[in-house]
């Protein structure tokens, strides 16, 4: 727990003035804790079923029995918990920012404290996701409400920092494209991590852009504005990065030159700056086009009801140049098509469900980009040409033309155009109808 947050859509009108929350939600933190957890171990879980299933003639190393190993999978357990506790922590400090940041407040300086009476949450009952649950979700010092979103974040958090560790770490980079993996799995468990230096600084960079990500949903969920100069910061910082350290990008643009006599700078320029420049440039390109697309097609009433089932983007653009900054352009077109075959499915599914929230394409962003890291070498490899790899075509732009299409023919079925003249609508606009609601 931590800062309070305003209802999303919306700020209170001062400091004072806090909207009064729904009741504490038990089931729904325990049912996104439970879900985190099943996500972080899928992919050990999925590659332990496969290997049950096929067992390899060659094993890395020999036992006589399970009994053998458990010993191994009792600590390789504790340090996925210790993984997990340690992103739950850092979705902790994402609700304090996702708060201060947009209020222009320190998230370094200054305590959590009770969203309600502003009394302060000591250590103990401000732990991740137990500390709530351990008070109701309530305040120990007033006895009101704290919202369920922030375990909620916490453990969404935990989940997508554990799973990207199980998926980056332990299978050696098996999800990189390009890349060779540290290691082989030739048929024992994988259970500990043996990386090299990069793959540590690969898995830190994909997670920091993930949490980054999240926050820039979370505030547009908020309805509230991203301060720039902190964006800008980001991008900075994370097109620098790659400059230093080259083996940041995995994926190279596409083109490598012929032969040069100082291949340390080519490296630097090319892989570092060139890769984080061209996929920034095209990222903020695709987030301006989806940008002004969604916005027009999203108005008015949808499918004969109140709302519409996505939210206007407005940092949409800032949110793809980072992808294109960190992974690449190629990654950032995947991202792109599993975004838009995600507002889709929220499409569908809203229209058929009655209560189903509306939701910001900022904050799906988060769960596309996470999604194509986890399967990016897989996408690049069984798609192959018509996924942007490692030799890009222009074959590799049909998915995203085609979700495009797809996106806006539905968005058009659902949403239609008024038959209102223009001049009439804005003559309705300036002269309300004087009846009451």
């Amino acid at each position: 727990m931590s800062d309070a947050e305003p209802e999303p859509g919306g700020m209170p009108d001062s400091p004072q003035q806090h909207p009064e929350p729904a009741p504490p939600n038990r089931s729904m933190v325990w049912s996104v804790l439970l879900a985190s957890v099943a996500l972080a171990v899928f992919f050990p879980a999925a590659e332990t079923a496969a290997w049950v299933l096929s067992p390899p003639t060659r094993r890395l190393v020999d036992y006589e029995s399970m009994i053998d190993v458990l010993p191994a999978v009792g600590v390789a357990v504790v340090i996925a918990m210790w993984i997990f506790v340690f992103w739950s922590l850092i979705g902790s400090f994402l609700n304090v920012v996702v708060y201060r940041l947009p209020l222009g407040e320190s998230v370094v300086h200054g305590g959590s404290r009770c969203p309600r009476c502003s009394s302060p949450i000591t250590w103990h009952n401000n732990l991740p996701v137990v500390g709530w649950l351990r008070l109701n979700g309530r305040c120990r010092s007033c006895a009101l409400p704290i919202a369920a979103r922030y375990p909620v974040i916490e453990s969404i958090c935990a989940g997508l920092g554990t799973a990207v560790y199980c998926r980056e770490l332990l299978s050696g980079g098996a999800n990189l494209p390009v890349r060779t993996p540290d290691f082989l799995h030739g048929g024992a468990l994988r259970l500990f991590p043996n990386p090299s230096a990069d793959l540590i600084g690969l898995y830190l960079y994909h997670c920091g852009s993930l949490c980054v990500l999240l926050v820039w949903g979370l505030v547009a969920w908020d309805g509230r504005r991203l301060p720039i100069r902190s964006a800008a910061v980001v991008l900075l910082v994370a097109a620098g990065l790659p400059i230093l350290f080259p083996a940041l990008h995995p994926l190279h643009l596409g083109w490598q030159p012929g032969g040069t006599a100082n291949a340390f700078t080519t490296d630097r320029l090319l892989q570092g700056l060139g890769v984080s420049f061209v996929g920034g440039l095209a990222g903020m390109l695709c987030g301006i086009f989806l940008q002004r697309l969604l916005g027009r097609l999203l108005r008015g009433d949808a499918a004969g009801r109140s709302g519409l089932p996505l939210r206007p983007p407005e940092t949409l653009g800032l949110g793809l140049t980072l992808v294109g900054i960190v992974f690449g352009w190629q990654a950032m077109l995947g991202a792109v098509v599993l975004l838009l075959v995600a507002c889709l499915v929220q499409m569908l599914v809203w229209s058929a469900v009655m209560d189903w929230p509306s939701v910001p394409t900022e904050l799906m962003l988060v769960g596309a980009t996470f999604l194509h890291l986890c399967v990016w070498r897989q996408l690049t490899t069984s798609l192959d040409p018509w996924w942007p790899g490692a030799s890009p075509t222009l074959a590799c732009l049909a998915p995203a033309v085609a979700m495009v299409l797809a996106v806006s023919l539905a968005l058009v079925a659902i949403t239609p155009a008024s038959r209102q003249p223009p001049s009439l609508r804005a003559a309705a606009l300036d002269h309300p109808s004087d009846e009451p609601e």
